[in-house]
């Protein structure tokens, strides 16, 4: 449904030569507030493709004129929003962008928790926190249903602070509650360390919370899109000098994964499951899979092997040398309560491989 409102303001200073730069610019801001207050509301999209503007002095234009004018704006406005394809909403997205701020303030958006398991000892080496969206209802939105969108909607940023700031809370608790010293991961993406102050935050926060920093693990995604290689070096640095290790997330893809991991100082790598998954039928991702490992001895990083589905690509991984296991094979992922039971049962004497 769309919703039109007018707004009728009188012109500064009419009768100053410069009064048009003037009120146009005091409609901007005044345009920026309201588009300010409903981005931090999830509405960021409706306001974007739905705003016009028009003055006129004196007794040049009714207010019926004027309004008319600034529908007219509208209206194009919305035609040429329609022309970019990447802000098109369906009405389905548009409920879902509205929804997810409230959704994080009511707590229905938490972390579960995907083990990463010593193939050789069964223990729980660390977990990966990975977002999932749990209505009041009970219904669960799946991360394809919310993250891209959250993305596209501009709300990437407010969900993987909440999920960030969950993980650290849940690694304070563990310790606290549970003498359970597993080493939780966060993804960030390239974005996050190039524009924000994330990394700070998440030592901050850590130290809050009283958490040691080698409890929480960064996993980079999307690092094709690396523009600033200085920003980005310097942040996993600074995050390495704190004591947190930084995994290259998803290696293989994308054309730059030798390059990034050339010039950035990473702890370890996670080799992409679109690789594990064909490892028994594909010579090809048989090779890359080797040489991969290869890679992180020669380098000297730890390697996690993510989507492991079935028993025997486990053992195939364990004859390449691959100790670290994430995927299916062992657990799917889990809220926090469950996990628990999972580690104390997989590792009764609760001590770290890594």
């Amino acid at each position: 449904m769309i919703h039109e409102h007018a707004m009728f303001l009188p012109l500064l200073s009419p009768t100053r030569h410069d009064s048009g730069l003037l009120n146009l610019l005091a409609g901007g801001a005044l345009l920026a507030v309201l588009l300010a207050v409903l981005t931090w509301d999830g509405l960021r999209d409706v306001v974007a493709e739905a705003t016009g503007l028009s003055m006129a002095r004196g007794e040049m234009l009714s207010l019926l004129a004027l309004a008319a004018i600034a529908g007219l704006v509208v209206y194009l406005a919305r035609r040429i929003w329609d022309l970019i394809p990447h802000t098109r909403f369906s009405p389905e997205e548009r409920r879902i962008l509205r929804s997810l701020p409230q959704a994080l303030v009511r707590g229905e958006i938490q972390p579960h928790f995907q083990p990463v398991v010593d193939a050789d000892s069964g223990k729980v080496v660390a977990v990966e926190a990975l977002a999932r969206w749990v209505k009041a209802d009970g219904t669960m939105l799946s991360p394809g249903q919310f993250i891209g969108l959250a993305e596209r909607g501009g709300l990437i940023r407010l969900l993987t602070k909440a999920i960030v700031e969950h993980a650290v809370r849940t690694a304070a608790t563990w310790r606290e509650l549970h003498d359970l010293d597993i080493p939780i991961s966060i993804n960030l993406s390239v974005e996050d360390l190039e524009a924000s102050d994330l990394v700070d935050h998440l030592i901050a926060l850590c130290d809050q919370y009283g958490v040691p920093h080698g409890a929480i693990r960064v996993e980079l995604t999307e690092t094709q899109s690396i523009v600033h290689f200085d920003v980005v070096n310097k942040a996993v640095t600074t995050l390495r000098q704190a004591g947190m290790a930084v995994y290259l997330d998803d290696f293989g893809t994308g054309y730059a994964s030798l390059s990034v991991l050339h010039r950035i100082p990473f702890t370890g790598i996670k080799l992409d499951q679109s690789f594990i998954r064909t490892l028994r039928d594909d010579p090809r991702a048989d090779a890359i899979v080797r040489a991969s490992v290869a890679i992180a001895r020669d380098l000297g990083l730890s390697l996690v092997a993510e989507g492991v589905e079935d028993w025997e690509t486990r053992d195939r991984l364990g004859q390449m040398g691959v100790r670290h296991i994430q995927g299916y094979v062992y657990a799917r992922p889990m809220p926090a309560p469950d996990l628990i039971a999972f580690a104390q049962q997989a590792q009764p004497a609760l001590t770290l491989s890594l």
